[in-house]
């Protein structure tokens, strides 16, 4: 069944006409995404791969509804461009965009969460339920991962990836796969995302990456310790050799940094593991992780 994005959902590209956008949508609808409607200021009457653009998501909304808006936008309308999708009340809104100031980051969050619209991101490359429907550029080599009961959530895009297809080697298949964002502060956490997998018939277990820096990880420790997520979470962190850096020394994403004792990679896993999470030391603890937790594999 898989959470938030389903064969159903109405999408709407906020930024359509950009180079890598033309490019995922033309994708993604032939994976059978239904994708509505796109906005481009100034483009109102052009068509992508079929897909009508307009002015606003206020326009487009006159037209389409809107379940669902993914979208790619410059850092420095970023802000503007947002208030217009959250006025037309999409459950949901998926940001692309790297390098958004912090202080524009956080007020867009703290827009959204007054709207009631789910934000993912900043910072992911997307979304995808597996024989259903995707957003972003995740999942564009659709051989990578096929339809399951494990939900996947990353701090990484191209981890995600790379644990869809493991687990869908390994006789699982994946339910939902979500890349949460490497920024500093996201919109959706890894807490926010488990809630919904914990609520959803089609999943059966988590395998999440993480990695040093926000304390993401011990909310979900959090969630479980106090049962409210039920369903066996596999987690990996990465991020060791930071111990031996000072503390704000950032690894890769902008979100994965020294910031103290506990939010030290180890500390995260230790706080997990008597949590009652099954904690991976490497991608090729999870198969069997998954199995010591007594997750069924597909039926083939």
């Amino acid at each position: 069944m898989g959470i938030l994005l389903d064969a159903e959902t109405r999408v709407c590209v906020v930024g359509i006409t950009g180079g890598r956008a033309r490019a995922d949508t033309e994708r993604n609808l032939a994976y059978g995404t239904r994708i509505v409607c796109g906005v481009a200021p100034g483009r109102r009457g052009q068509r992508v791969a079929g897909v009508p653009v307009y002015d606003s998501c206020a326009e487009a909304a006159a037209d389409h509804r809107i379940d669902a808006v993914i979208a790619y936008l410059p850092p420095r309308v970023y802000r503007s461009a947002l208030d217009d999708i959250l006025a037309v009340g999409p459950a949901w809104v998926h940001v692309v965009t790297e390098g958004i100031p912090l202080h524009d980051n956080v007020a867009g969050l703290a827009a959204a969460r007054a709207a009631g619209v789910r934000l993912i991101g900043p910072n992911t490359s997307g979304i995808i339920t597996p024989g259903q429907a995707k957003v972003g550029f995740l999942g564009h080599a659709t051989w990578l991962m096929s339809p399951g009961r494990v939900a996947v959530l990353s701090r990484s895009g191209g981890f995600t990836h790379d644990l869809a297809y493991l687990v869908s080697q390994a006789g699982y298949g994946v339910s939902t796969a979500v890349a949460i964002g490497g920024d500093a502060v996201v919109g959706q956490s890894f807490a926010d995302l488990i809630e919904l997998c914990e609520a959803d018939p089609g999943t059966d277990a988590v395998v999440m990456y993480g990695e040093a820096g926000p304390a993401l990880e011990h909310q979900v420790a959090d969630a479980i310790a106090a049962g409210r997520f039920g369903k066996p979470v596999v987690a990996l962190i990465a991020g060791d050799f930071l111990d031996d850096h000072e503390r704000g020394s950032v690894f890769g994403h902008a979100g994965a940094f020294l910031e103290g004792p506990d939010t030290r990679a180890a500390a995260k896993r230790d706080v997990l593991r008597a949590a009652g999470a099954y904690v991976a030391t490497s991608v090729d603890d999870i198969p069997g992780l998954l199995r010591a937790a007594g997750v069924p594999r597909n039926q083939q």
